[in-house]
C-alpha cells in the first residue's frame, strides 16, 4: 500500500458516526442512543447462542442447549430470553432499572428463572437467581479471552454500551492504592513520616490514586505491639514523585515538605537510609507517596481472604471505598 492509500485508510478510520445529533461510540448505540431492554437482550441472546456454556453457569441453567428464543409470548406475558435445554427450560428477564420483576418472572413456565438487574438482590423466591449486570459483564470478559475474534468484538461492544450508560463500572477504581507493609522501617515511615515508597511500575497508575491503604502483614503484626494484620488505616495521597537515588529522594521530600520537616524527622530518615532492604546504592526507580495523617478506618482490619482468593501478596492494588467497606462488612460471614 503506497503512502497515499495509507493516508486515505487513516482518514476513513477517523470518520465519526452519529445517530441524530449524538455520537455513536459503539455498535449498539448505532441502533439508538437510548438504553432499551429489548436491544440488550437480543444482543445477549446472540452471544448466548455463540458460546452458551459460561452464561449457562452464570444463570444457573443445566443441560445441553437445544434452542434460544427471544421475546417468547406466554399466557401471562412475554419472556425476554427463553433457553431450551436437554433438561428443561430456563427464562431470563432483564431490567435496566431497579424494578423487581420476580413476580412477573415467576409466572413463566420454566424449570430455572434468572433476573438480570442493576439492583441488589431482593427477591425472596428461592427459585429465582439474581444476576447483576456487572456479573454478566465480568463473565463475558472472562469467556472472551480465549474465544474467536468475532465473539471478543461483540462482547467488547456490548460491555462498552453498558459502561456508557453506567450499568457497569466504566474503569478500574483508582480511589485507593493498597500495598503490603511487613517490615519495621516501612511501618515507621508510614506512621511517623507519612510516606510510602515502592518500586516504580511501568504505566504507573499510582499518581491517580487519592488514598493509600497499607496492608500490615502477619510478620510485622507479631513484632509490633498494637499492629493487627490487615487493612485498618487509610491516608490521603498529597504528592507523588519519582526517585532513583537517596539524594533524589531527599530533594523530593524537602521540596514538598521543607528542609525543616526533614530535620525534624532525622531519626526516621537515618533508619531508612541504612535499611538493607531498601538497596539505595542500586539506584532503583521508585515512586514516593507523601501522605496525610493516617486515619483508623477499619476495626477490625480487613483480611486478604476478603479481598482476594488467597493469603499471598496483594494481587489487586487498587480499590474503591465501596470495595473495602463491602469486604469489611462481610467479616462476620463464613
Amino acid at each position: 500500500m503506497n503512502s497515499r492509500h495509507k493516508k486515505a485508510a487513516a482518514q476513513v478510520e477517523a470518520i465519526q458516526l452519529s445517530r441524530g445529533s449524538e455520537l455513536a461510540t459503539n455498535l449498539l448505540s448505532a441502533f439508538g442512543q437510548s438504553l432499551k431492554e429489548t436491544r440488550l437482550t437480543a444482543w445477549l441472546g446472540y452471544l448466548l447462542s455463540m458460546q452458551p456454556e459460561p452464561l449457562m453457569l452464570l444463570f444457573g441453567f443445566r443441560g445441553r442447549v437445544m434452542g434460544i428464543h427471544l421475546e417468547t409470548r406466554h399466557e401471562d406475558g412475554r419472556s425476554d430470553i427463553l433457553v431450551e435445554t436437554s433438561l428443561g427450560r430456563g427464562v431470563i428477564e432483564a431490567k435496566v432499572g431497579p424494578t423487581d420483576a420476580s413476580a412477573q418472572l415467576g409466572r413463566y413456565p420454566a424449570r430455572w428463572r434468572a433476573l438480570l438487574t442493576s439492583a441488589p438482590a431482593n427477591s425472596v423466591r428461592s427459585t429465582i437467581r439474581n444476576v447483576h449486570w456487572q456479573q454478566l459483564a465480568d463473565c463475558l470478559d472472562n469467556s472472551a479471552r480465549n474465544s474467536s475474534p468475532a465473539y471478543r468484538f461483540l462482547v467488547k461492544q456490548f460491555n462498552a454500551h453498558l459502561k456508557e450508560h453506567h450499568m457497569i463500572k466504566a474503569t478500574e477504581s483508582l480511589e485507593i492504592y493498597a500495598r503490603d507493609i511487613n517490615e519495621p522501617v516501612s511501618l515507621e515511615l508510614f506512621f511517623k513520616g507519612h510516606i510510602y515508597s515502592c518500586i516504580y511500575e511501568q504505566r504507573n497508575k499510582v499518581q491517580m490514586a487519592q488514598y493509600f491503604a497499607p496492608y500490615f502483614g502477619e510478620k510485622i503484626s507479631k513484632r509490633q505491639p498494637g499492629i493487627s494484620a490487615g487493612i485498618s488505616y487509610v491516608a490521603k495521597v498529597e504528592q507523588v514523585f519519582d526517585s532513583e537515588t537517596w539524594s533524589e529522594f531527599k530533594d523530593g521530600v524537602c521540596k514538598y515538605r521543607s528542609k525543616q520537616w526533614w530535620n525534624s524527622h532525622d531519626e526516621t530518615m537515618r533508619k531508612l537510609k541504612q535499611a538493607p532492604d531498601w538497596h539505595w546504592k542500586e539506584k532503583l526507580h521508585r515512586s514516593v507517596l507523601l501522605l496525610g495523617e493516617p486515619r483508623l478506618a477499619f476495626n477490625p482490619p480487613i483480611r486478604k481472604e476478603k479481598l482476594q482468593g488467597g493469603k499471598g501478596f496483594l494481587g489487586r492494588l487498587f480499590f474503591s471505598f465501596e470495595d473495602l467497606f463491602a469486604a469489611w462488612g462481610s467479616l462476620g460471614e463464613s
